[in-house]
């Protein structure tokens, strides 16, 4: 038997169509990632020391600095899809890390990997332009 209240909130406020939708939503986001791309930082970083012309030695190094912010952005978010299906499984998705209340329907609807309800999320944000310091 489950005695985690936040387990029983969620149920009471987020119905349980709403949380199949959602883990839908991110099962099928996790599925088409996995099959669209390969994205593989193995390679990135050598240096092509072949091609003599340095524009294009600049633009390679440009292109495959590019490639890397591409996929450590796409590994990031398949980890964020991970955890709110692993958050599902333990009953604690749709709660504020910050606050801890719960993140509305609509936002999760709109961002199924949100982590913060809107009001933290924005005074994150406002933080995060004041000091420069990315809040996670």
């Amino acid at each position: 038997m489950d005695i985690n209240p936040k387990n029983d909130r969620m149920h009471q406020k987020m119905n349980k169509r709403d949380l199949k939708s959602l883990k839908k939503q991110l099962l099928q986001q996790l599925l088409d990632m996995s099959g669209s791309s390969d994205c593989s930082l193995k390679g990135l970083g050598d240096a092509d020391e072949s091609i003599a012309d340095l524009l294009d030695r600049a633009s390679h190094m440009a292109e495959r600095n590019f490639s890397h912010h591409l996929c450590s952005r796409e590994k990031l978010l398949i980890r964020r899809i991970e955890q709110s299906l692993r958050d599902m499984d333990d009953g604690v998705y749709g709660f504020c890390e910050r606050c801890e209340e719960e993140i509305s329907i609509k936002r999760l609807k709109a961002r199924p990997i949100a982590r913060h309800c809107i009001n933290c999320k924005t005074e994150l944000e406002k933080m995060e332009r004041l000091t420069g310091i990315e809040a996670s």
